[in-house]
């Protein structure tokens, strides 16, 4: 039997229990964490290449479940170490992504397992490996308007519909939104994006009132629309100038943010695990403070405990400063 050992970092970990102990493709898996520092291990009958190889697959449903690539530390076969510098980029994700509020599913045995990894097996693999280059830190100096487009391309390859289903979505588009349009007018990909929005934002933002949408001043279906006029021009630089398009920054970072996030959640619902609804609930209330901060400079009417917690601390800072003989104590507390 062969051995690959894996030791990651993950700074969100601290304080969360991960405990996976399963068989995948014939082999034992051990999953495991202390601290920050995640711990894969792989008994196998497979050589080395095909040991890692489904290490990665395996590594693929992590960055699903947490947002990110624990950032690798060590790899060694049969306790002689792995090079790991030369490997691909998608691996080294952005360090500002390392945050514990994109966990949307724990590590477990629930969450990793054979029925799964088949699951996700199935989805169209590319565009989830370009939804990871883009969030590498290879790709971190992107501009902001080629980095959605590609995203909003993420979105057409997970969501594998035939005709009949795609002509279902747009017709209840058409009903529920009462737009005086037909199914050709509105184009194949906004339905896509009412597949992936409705199951995996609207349905979150209605449930717990996260009010994103009013302060993006758009409703359901102009928030549809514009994911899709900006996917169309952008991709094909239409006569039509598309204008729902995203155009500014600071928004076009937001709707980045909210995609992504999105994107992941519809890939572990469609693999048929169960995320962390209260993890999601807190999720969304963070982009509505965030968002009430970058576009309108206020921090009332905060809903995140994230939020909350900081305003909480930088108050009490500013009511105890003025009583310290030396502010940079206070600050660095």
């Amino acid at each position: 039997m062969n051995t690959l050992t894996i030791k990651a970092r993950h700074i969100g970990l601290n304080g969360t229990i991960c405990q996976v102990n399963t068989v995948i493709d014939c082999s034992q898996i051990k999953i495991s964490s202390k601290k920050d520092e995640l711990t894969v291990v792989i008994i196998t009958r497979k050589k080395k290449p095909a040991a890692l190889s489904l290490f990665f697959d395996i590594f693929s449903l992590v960055f699903i479940y947490l947002g990110a690539f624990p950032l690798i530390k060590s790899v060694t076969f049969n306790n002689t170490d792995i090079d790991t510098s030369l490997w691909i980029d998608k691996y080294k994700t952005r360090y500002d992504l390392f945050r514990k509020s994109l966990f949307i599913s724990n590590l477990n045995n629930a969450t990793v397992n054979q029925y799964v990894l088949d699951e996700y097996r199935r989805k169209q693999i590319l565009a989830i490996y370009s939804l990871q280059y883009l969030t590498s830190e290879a790709y971190t100096h992107m501009v902001s308007d080629h980095r959605i487009t590609l995203l909003l391309h993420v979105i057409d390859g997970i969501c594998e519909i035939n005709n009949k289903e795609e002509d279902l979505l747009l017709t209840e588009i058409i009903k529920k939104y009462r737009i005086p349009k037909s199914k050709k007018q509105l184009g194949s990909y906004i339905s896509k994006v009412y597949m992936v929005s409705k199951e995996c934002f609207f349905y979150y933002h209605r449930k717990y009132n996260s009010t994103i949408l009013p302060l993006l001043k758009v409703n359901q279906y102009s928030f549809l629309q514009i994911i899709a006029d900006t996917r169309n021009w952008n991709s094909h630089f239409l006569r039509d100038k598309k204008p729902n398009r995203l155009k500014r920054g600071n928004e076009i970072v937001i709707y980045i943010e909210l995609i992504q996030y999105m994107i992941r959640l519809k890939v572990a619902k469609d693999i048929g695990v169960d995320v962390l609804e209260e993890n999601i609930k807190e999720y969304y209330y963070i982009i509505h403070d965030w968002i009430l901060k970058v576009l309108y400079d206020k921090d009332d009417d905060l809903k995140s405990n994230t939020y909350i917690s900081s305003k909480q601390w930088d108050d009490f800072i500013k009511q105890i400063k003025p009583y310290s003989d030396n502010s940079t104590i206070i600050e660095s507390i």
